[in-house]
């Protein structure tokens, strides 16, 4: 009876330790992204000829979005990128320039401003969490 129950324990143990190995090895490596910090203007192939920029905004944990206040020309085009690992975050234009939009981990949202203007954005239900661009 006792080598049954032992046999059982190792049995656990061991499908506990390989699962834990399966999730660990699913979570992205951060540490070598080549993805622009926020605000930055994404470099542009050497091939492209565009003039005009691309920016990232990250909607970050704890109400954060980064940066809160961006200046861009017409033209330029804002990536919206959740750091949000488990759910997900919903843009909200409040000058309706798109439907609301579901932003996933690591699935960015572009966005080309074609007027100039100032716009505001929230995530839905976390008012706090807003962003204004100002396009010149």
């Amino acid at each position: 009876m006792k080598g049954k129950i032992l046999i059982l324990l190792v049995m656990f143990v061991f499908l506990f330790a390989s699962g834990c190995a399966e999730k660990d090895a699913a979570v992205p490596d951060d540490s070598n992204t080549s993805t622009p910090k926020a605000g930055e203007a994404v470099p542009q192939e050497e091939n492209e000829s565009s003039e005009s920029g691309d920016y990232i905004v990250r909607l970050q944990n704890y109400g954060v979005v980064t940066p809160p206040e961006l200046d861009i020309s017409r033209g330029d085009t804002i990536s919206w990128w959740s750091d949000k690992r488990q759910g997900n975050y919903v843009l909200v234009s409040e000058d309706g320039l798109f439907p609301d939009e579901k932003l996933s981990y690591r699935v960015p949202f572009m966005y080309t401003f074609n007027e100039t203007g100032t716009y505001r954005f929230i995530v839905k239900n976390i008012p706090e969490m807003n962003a204004t661009i100002r396009v010149n």
